[in-house]
């Protein structure tokens, strides 16, 4: 019967320059902190016209975990 033999792989290397090529690639043209205020405009827009029925859903689905709390109203 044959043996089973241990293989593990270190991906660190790998995704170090996986992480590299990705930030050449933004070219210094990326800024993080830009990136998030426009998403959370965008998530404040998103909820911003809910009707009562829908706030108490999205409180529920907040409460539960489900999508985060704050929406912005």
């Amino acid at each position: 019967m044959p043996t089973l033999v241990s293989f593990t792989m270190d991906l660190t290397a790998h995704e170090g320059v996986r992480l590299a090529a990705v930030l050449h690639a933004l070219d210094g043209g990326w800024d993080p902190a830009d990136v998030q205020a426009g998403e959370a405009a965008a998530h404040r827009m998103l909820y911003s016209q809910l009707d009562p029925g829908q706030r108490a859903t999205y409180r529920m689905l907040a409460a539960a975990g489900v999508i985060p709390e704050n929406p912005g109203w």
